[in-house]
């Protein structure tokens, strides 16, 4: 499926920036930031419109948000069975503790967890810190 496909599968407008923003976030094998995003496509949009695609995307179930150390939010393409405000988060993040990079590790899934009676499980996270392959 291609980004155009992608983005009518899921209900976005198509946009010369939400093309280029989601080809980033597909071919990319980490999850970036706003500024990585800003910073690959210069001449795309401004910092608002960046900011307002990554957040329509994570809306749409297109990407997801992953905190990184420093509490800044980075993006990463999502799974195919997201939806419209229902990620399924099911896999795994590493976060290199050398670069701070953040890598979805999708053949890594969350365990399964029961909550307590009268709880109400929302979203689940596993990150796993380490040395990337670069920084090894």
């Amino acid at each position: 499926m291609d980004s155009r496909d992608r983005l009518r599968s899921h209900q976005l407008r198509i946009t010369d920036t939400r093309l280029a923003v989601l080809d980033l976030l597909y071919g990319s094998d980490k999850a970036l930031s706003h500024s990585d995003v800003e910073r690959a496509l210069p001449d795309q949009a401004d910092r608002v419109t960046l900011f307002r695609v990554l957040q329509a995307f994570e809306e749409a179930g297109l990407a997801h948000r992953v905190m990184d150390a420093h509490g800044v939010a980075r993006y990463a393409s999502c799974a195919p069975t997201c939806s419209s405000g229902h990620h399924h988060d099911v896999h795994a993040h590493f976060r290199c503790t050398d670069c701070g990079d953040v890598y979805c590790l999708e053949a890594v899934p969350l365990p399964k967890v029961k909550v307590p009676n009268g709880f109400k499980l929302k979203e689940s996270h596993l990150e796993l810190e380490g040395s990337c392959k670069d920084c090894a």
